[in-house]
């Protein structure tokens, strides 16, 4: 596994690419990805009857999960056993998980700080609460839009996955941010059917971060290297 395929770093992000190759790829193997992310969200959902059950079969599902989609972006076949295979870096996924609940809770302290003091001003105390919520999360969202590709698909320690996602975040805030919103917005657009269409939304989201992965991020950081 590598982090850089060779790529032009003249061109800039280019979402409508990254969505247009999602669609395509999620839309031809419609199978593979959406009786897929079935198999992982029952998975998960099994794992919580012990509470910290998904903490352990999260991140090594999630590992296996991007793998495929890149195999297929790489016109490589894969099978729906191959999100399995995410298990045989077990620890790396778990890991991975557990960085991501730490900075989770680190952020996630300041903010209830602000929420409970904001609750003591009548009505723009609410208004200013929610504001704060969503900057956060976007915010996080975006510092964190990269970790799991660089788990999945490069060697670097988890520690570094985290780093370098937050690091290059930083430096390409406008396109990350505009990224990970329409990604969030895709991938929770299923909720609308039921919530029976997040077996395609979120396959297809996660195929977007992909591709943004292997075009943009890896052209951008090969140029600042």
């Amino acid at each position: 596994m590598t982090e850089a395929p060779q790529a032009s770093p003249a061109k800039d992000m280019d979402l409508g690419a990254y969505i247009s190759k999602a669609w395509k790829l999620v839309t031809a193997d419609l199978v593979l990805f959406v009786v897929g992310f079935l198999i992982v969200m029952a998975i998960i959902v099994g794992s919580m009857i012990v509470v910290v059950g998904p903490i352990f079969v999260g991140g090594p599902l999630m590992i296996g999960f991007i793998r495929v989609i890149q195999k297929r972006m790489n016109g490589e076949p894969a099978a729906i056993g191959d999100i399995f295979n995410g298990f045989k870096d077990f620890t790396r996924g778990l890991v991975v998980v557990l960085l991501l609940l730490l900075v989770a809770i680190v952020v996630a302290i300041p903010v209830v700080i602000i929420n409970i003091v904001l609750a003591f001003i009548p009505c723009l105390g609410q208004i200013a609460a929610f504001v704060v919520n969503l900057a956060v999360g976007l915010g996080l969202g975006t510092c964190l839009f990269f970790v799991w590709p660089l788990a999945a698909l490069t060697e670097i320690p988890p520690v570094d996955c985290i780093s370098k996602s937050i690091k290059f975040a930083f430096a390409n805030f406008g396109p990350v941010l505009l990224l990970a919103f329409v990604a969030g917005l895709i991938g929770e657009a299923g909720v609308i059917a039921c919530g029976i269409g997040v077996l395609f939304t979120v396959p297809l989201a996660e195929a977007i971060r992909v591709a943004a992965y292997n075009d943009y991020y890896v052209r951008k950081s090969q140029a600042a290297a």
